[in-house]
């Protein structure tokens, strides 16, 4: 059973951990924000910080100029950081020339930066392009954005080997190129590729045409996200063909959604068809890991559905199909101050190289770290002005054990490191989900010696303990934590308990068969004296009225 004492270290933590976020971020252990999880009943815990700050960078300590809004952050396979300057003008300060790639090593050395494009090996593209454009099906607007030489507002980068990838928003298309540098030694693109706004035909004429972000998979299809397109993101093939639509995600279900499906059973074709559609919420985000499953985050404050999905090439999300649907990404709670609602708005995916899910909440500023089971790990950043803290968050990437943030508004980027705790709680994770609760136990045990409130080591140890067929401890440590464990804990205990004491629970049995045989016995004997009894009083009393 659970001391009091224990039961009152938990209430402490719950209060003490739900004045935190309602309160703001406080400094703790040189960190301008304080470390907490939630434990396994939702509720906000005390935790030590599994990342730290370990730097903040700007343009300027990189030795390419001020970033102007920076928007997106990709680490290639030889660790070199690109990162899509979208508001950078340069010597040019024009509305229709905005915009560069600078590429970095992870350590924001300085190596490239990429200012313009050429189209030299796309000539027969080009005259598709100008012919078009002659012919009047292409616009005069449309034909200087999808040709031009310079970025407009680029968005997303993407790099698959040595083709990178550029979301070029403003100028309505995704451009693949190689790096290459002048005789000035100026960066430059070489274009191999243009994916521009499908036909009519397939896309929709109403709808707009401004990339956010790019992605490609093993065979080299190009995923586009476009916030205006409810559909899911845009795919297009290698050679630049349309392929239609993925992973759009499910209709949030609103009561009002939930009525309209109601009256469409009993309307007529022309009333349905004059009624509010109901859509999906666009995507917002997304990222590929090395397994070529497609990870995409919602930011839409208003919806719950969707928020987070983990799809494999046919675009079923594998997380519905194991049970996930009912997680909750981010901060659970919901808090409202002079009339505004602030809930988490997970704008950035980011999976690492172990599987650990990182999502960034715009809201917030924060970093939440999931495993690969969706198990919340760590959760770190901030709202504010020091280091460690942001004031508008957009695009989060990792390389081994750093985790970089970028804030478009600092126009900087925040390394942050793991620390002790954290890799051991890495550790223990990662042996425990792949079944190995015995070599977890001692890193579990570590983590619970710093961090008595990480809920996560008591669900470990209990599946330790289970395993090791010590139902009493797994039983103490589930306790709090899990009603499945605990239940199967506690069922195998109490199989235990009947094989061992089978002998005596037999000789109770048998002594309570035998001690009910002989009272009923005695009662039956007894209850024939009374009869035998009755009948001798009746018979006098008979031969008394005969006489």
């Amino acid at each position: 059973m659970p001391s009091i004492k224990r039961i009152a270290r938990r209430v402490v933590s719950a209060v003490l951990a739900a004045a935190m976020l309602c309160t703001g971020v406080v400094a703790y252990a040189d960190e301008p924000y304080t470390g907490y999880n939630y434990d396994w009943w939702g509720d906000p815990v005390p935790s030590q910080n599994g990342y730290v700050v370990d730097k903040v960078v700007s343009g300027l300590d990189i030795g390419c100029g001020q970033f102007t809004n920076p928007a997106d952050l990709y680490f290639d396979d030889n660790e070199n950081l690109y990162i899509a300057d979208s508001g950078y003008t340069g010597n040019y300060d024009t509305k229709s020339q905005r915009g560069r790639i600078v590429v970095t090593d992870r350590d924001f050395n300085l190596v490239n930066t990429i200012e313009y494009l050429d189209f030299s090996d796309k000539q027969e593209w080009l005259g598709e392009k100008k012919s078009q454009f002659d012919s009047g099906s292409l616009t005069e607007d449309r034909y200087s954005k999808e040709t031009s030489i310079y970025f407009n507002t680029p968005t997303g980068v993407f790099v698959d080997d040595d083709n990178v990838y550029v979301a070029d928003s403003e100028n309505e298309r995704v451009v693949q190129f190689t790096v290459d540098k002048d005789a000035n030694g100026v960066g430059y693109g070489k274009v191999l590729e243009v994916f521009t706004r499908p036909d009519a035909t397939y896309y929709d004429a109403g709808t707009t045409f401004r990339p956010e972000k790019v992605l490609v998979d093993a065979a080299k299809n190009v995923y586009i996200c476009i916030t205006t397109i409810t559909r899911g993101a845009v795919v297009f093939s290698r050679e630049g063909e349309f392929n239609g639509y993925y992973g759009a995600n499910r209709v949030e279900k609103t009561g009002e959604v939930i009525l309209n499906a109601f009256w469409k059973l009993i309307m007529t074709t022309e009333q349905i068809k004059r009624m509010k559609r109901s859509v999906p919420v666009e995507l917002s985000n997304f990222d590929i890991d090395d397994d070529n499953f497609v990870y995409t985050v919602t930011k839409n404050k208003n919806s719950d559905t969707d928020v987070l999905k983990k799809m494999n090439s046919a675009g079923t999300n594998i997380f519905i199909n194991l049970g996930y649907n009912e997680y909750s990404f981010g901060d659970p709670l919901i808090k409202y101050y002079r009339g505004t609602t602030y809930s988490s708005q997970i704008c950035d995916v980011d999976v690492g190289p172990n599987g650990e899910i990182n999502l960034l909440d715009l809201q917030t500023g924060r970093v939440f770290q999931y495993d690969d089971e969706c198990t919340l790990m760590f959760i770190f950043g901030g709202s504010g002005d020091q280091k460690g803290t942001f004031t508008t968050v957009n695009a989060i990437e990792s390389i081994g054990t750093d985790v970089y943030v970028l804030d478009s508004r600092k126009s900087t980027i925040t390394v942050f490191k793991r620390t002790e705790f954290g890799s051991i709680v890495h550790e223990a994770m990662s042996l425990f989900n792949a079944g190995k609760y015995n070599e977890a136990m001692e890193p579990w045990n570590e983590v619970l010696r710093r961090d008595s409130n990480y809920w996560m080591a008591y669900i470990g140890l209990g599946n330790a303990y289970l395993n090791a067929k010590d139902y009493e401890a797994a039983m103490d440590n589930f306790y709090f934590q899990s009603r499945s464990g605990y239940s199967d804990a506690f069922k195998s205990w109490r199989m235990n308990f009947i094989r061992d004491n089978f002998t005596l629970f037999a000789v109770i049995i048998i002594a309570i068969f035998v001690a009910i045989y002989v009272i009923s016995s005695i009662r039956g004997k007894a209850r024939a004296k009374k009869r035998a009894a009755a009948d001798k009083i009746l018979r006098e009393q008979q031969k008394k009225e005969e006489g």
